[in-house]
């Protein structure tokens, strides 16, 4: 290091800094401002209560509602105080569709508003022995049985089940609504009469309306009204009575003895066109078929111009 860089450092005098002038201090407000202001705010608080309408919302329901209105609405002693004007209102509850609309506040101090909630449907469920019956609300078709949660508007209904071969069940049914779960079981009657049936001599068929229904002695189901009830028999007479079946009301028939049938004779002649006549009576012209009743005689004539009668 040379001589010129040891040069000693000379002492310089001590200035504080400038005091912060006064115009350069935070500015406070004057004393009564916060008064001002809280002073306006109850102006306007006043000016509300003072031009504000007295608003009772009923809302008829019967859970607990939630009631809102658009704007300016403040809840006092379970009444609202709204200024004059249109609002909406809004109302929800559980098991109700919800409420929305327009209002109109009038001038009368004090006004009543009256919400009438309208309930969600109710759960229908429907049980019926036997099952498969068709189920019907207010005469259209809601399904078939077993039925599980079908929606039903509140209020009184008129149902009606109907399957083959049982009664129809038709009565009043009031749902609760408010998907309220109501469950309906049903027995249906059966629409039929139980008639036993026997024949002498045994195993013959049976007809219902035409239809085979087993063999006697049997116990058959007849729908009710009237029916047609036959036997058949080989060897037999065919035997029919109509028969008026009352449900639910059990018949039983007396033996019914099947008389042997008709033998057939069928006679032809060469030539033909002869004349024929049973035990003295003209029954025809040959070729000819007879129907004969069994266990008795029966005198034959045949006869034919210019040749000779046969008898038997």
């Amino acid at each position: 290091m040379n001589d010129e860089s040891r040069q000693p450092i000379q002492p310089a005098a001590f200035e504080p800094l400038a005091e912060t002038s006064a115009s350069e201090q935070p500015r406070r407000l004057p004393p009564y401002t916060w008064l001002y202001a809280l002073i306006g705010v109850f102006a306007l608080v006043l000016l509300f209560l003072l031009t504000a309408r007295s608003l009772e919302i009923v809302v008829v329901a019967e859970s607990e509602a939630d009631v809102s209105i658009s704007g300016l609405a403040i809840p006092f002693g379970g009444r609202y105080l709204v200024r004059q004007g249109s609002y909406t209102l809004e109302v929800a509850a559980a098991g109700y569709h919800p409420f929305s609309d327009e209002i109109e506040v009038g001038d009368a101090s004090s006004q009543r508003i009256e919400v009438l909630m309208q309930p969600l449907p109710g759960l229908l469920s429907v049980d019926s022995a036997p099952e498969g019956a068709v189920v019907f609300i207010d005469g259209e078709a809601a399904g078939s049985t077993p039925l599980e949660s079908l929606p039903v508007e509140a209020g009184e209904h008129v149902i009606r089940l109907e399957t083959p071969r049982y009664l129809p069940y038709e009565g009043e049914l009031s749902i609760t609504g408010r998907e309220v779960q109501q469950r309906l079981s049903l027995s249906l009657d059966p629409a039929w009469a139980d008639v036993d049936l026997d024949s002498e001599p045994p195993g013959a068929t049976i007809l219902v309306d035409g239809e085979p229904a087993g063999e006697t002695p049997a116990t058959v189901e007849l729908l009710q009204g009237e029916r047609r009830l036959s036997l058949r028999l080989a060897g037999y007479a065919p035997w029919s009575t109509t028969l008026t079946a009352e449900a639910g009301v059990a018949q039983a028939l007396e033996t019914v003895t099947l008389i042997p049938a008709a033998g057939v004779l069928r006679l032809s002649t060469t030539p033909g066109g002869a004349n024929v006549s049973v035990n003295g009576e003209f029954a025809g012209q040959t070729p000819l078929e007879l129907e004969l009743p069994p266990d008795r005689e029966h005198r034959i004539s045949v006869s034919s111009a210019g040749y000779q009668r046969l008898t038997r």
